[in-house]
């Protein structure tokens, strides 16, 4: 003990070992995220499971029986869908999952030319029929008729939706159609693009959406009060045909098609907390830089218990970030879990460094750090040049700081400091 007191290099190689552990104890906080992520997702699951799932409206399409036994699928010749999404938050525990009921009109015209009997089948594929909670008809060449339930042949084993007999008009070239909907989801809504031209408009209060699928929207506006999305899609852009026949297309692959909103929680607390421990490492190295230019500075000496302690708040900070992010949210969380432990570090400066004045630039190095992780985490595209400057300028002031310190002679200074 007595060399790592009188040596400073065998003081610094404590110094790096104990960072280490710190550092080690810093990261068992990963295993944490990963847990608490899987239990939060286990909650989503069961609050939609409960609810309705994420939905995929798949249609309308068009069935009819042609050359015998051969099974004939129209698209439409173009499909208009105005849609509005009302969310809400629902909550298992202290798990929150998004929902969200939506109103669906959908106005478009089938090419009669493209259909070949007298009788036809139309079908509307929804991913999760639970979230129709009503009796919905369809208006068929001015006509109204009932839905029913089932796909009636599309896939009917692996798929769920609504469909409904109607009769062929030939006196007309394009045969109008209409229909409302009203269903429940879960986190995400998507349509696919089913017409040779498709359009979307689609808004909701939400104002945190993530726009998904194969087509970004046309244009799209984000504002306090939500978002308006409008895509505008023809059928170039997809990879089936308007018409096959039998199992020429398969519905998962008009499914995959699809283009959509996610509505997103906003700030996750848990990536939030899993990528400000990947700065572990610069808060220790750079808190312990400082104390041992104090160390070395100055006749106050530091054990290397006194740096444990130190390394280890600075480790529980991603625990506290943790724990508390689950309950009040991660902009809350940091702000207290930054307090706390800047302030215990700081008290404790101030007994380690025997002075309230030594103590005030450890205050303001940890404010400092804690500021800028949080200012680097908002700016997830520019991290790592963020990071990357901070590290030099924070090398840079080290190396201004201990520019005239004779690093051979520190050893024997030392030794004559310990005999004082």
């Amino acid at each position: 003990m007595d060399m790592i007191k009188n040596s400073a290099s065998a003081k610094l190689l404590a110094i790096v070992l104990i960072g280490i552990v710190c550092f080690i104890a810093s990261l068992l906080v990963l295993a944490l995220v990963e847990e608490r992520q899987s239990r939060a997702e286990e909650a989503e699951d069961e609050i939609a499971s409960l609810w309705s799932s994420q939905q995929v409206l798949t249609g309308p399409i068009l069935k009819f029986i042609s050359d015998g036994d051969t099974n004939t699928y129209v698209l439409p010749e173009s499909i208009k869908y105005d849609i509005q999404i009302e969310p809400e938050v629902r909550q298992r525990g202290i798990f929150k999952s998004i929902v969200y009921t939506t109103k669906v009109k959908a106005s478009g015209e089938f090419n009669a030319s493209d259909i070949k009997t007298g009788s036809v089948v139309f079908s509307l594929p929804i991913s999760d029929t639970r979230g129709l909670e009503k009796q919905y008809s369809l208006v068929w060449d001015s006509k109204t008729y009932p839905f029913e339930p089932g796909l009636a042949g599309i896939e009917k084993e692996t798929s769920s939706g609504l469909h409904v007999s109607v009769p062929m008009n030939w006196n007309i070239a394009r045969i109008p159609f209409s229909f409302e909907l009203q269903f429940k989801g879960s986190k995400s809504l998507s349509v696919a693009p089913v017409g040779k031209e498709t359009s979307i408009d689609m808004t909701s209060p939400w104002t945190s959406p993530k726009f998904i699928g194969n087509f970004l929207p046309s244009s799209h506006e984000i504002s306090d009060s939500g978002f308006n999305a409008k895509w505008q899609i023809s059928s170039f852009g997809r990879s089936y045909p308007q018409v096959w026949q039998n199992n020429e297309v398969n519905l998962y692959h008009i499914q995959n098609s699809a283009a959509g909103v996610e509505l997103l929680s906003g700030v996750d607390a848990y990536d939030m907390t899993f990528r400000s421990v990947k700065y572990a490492i610069l808060f220790i190295i750079i808190t312990f830089a400082a104390f041992f230019l104090f160390d070395i500075l100055s006749q106050v000496r530091i054990h290397p218990i006194q740096y444990f302690l130190i390394g280890s708040a600075i480790a529980l900070f991603y625990l506290l970030l943790l724990a508390l992010s689950e309950q009040i949210g991660f902009g809350g969380a940091y702000i207290i879990s930054t307090t706390m432990i800047a302030g215990m570090v700081t008290l404790y400066s101030r007994f380690v460094l025997k002075s309230a004045r030594r103590a005030t630039p450890v205050a303001a190095l940890l404010i400092l750090l804690y500021s800028y992780l949080y200012f680097v985490l908002q700016l997830e595209d520019y991290a790592l040049l963020f990071g990357a400057l901070i590290l030099f300028v924070l090398l840079s002031v080290m190396m201004y700081t201990t520019r005239n310190i004779d690093w051979f002679s520190l050893g024997k200074k030392n030794e004559d400091l310990s005999g004082i």
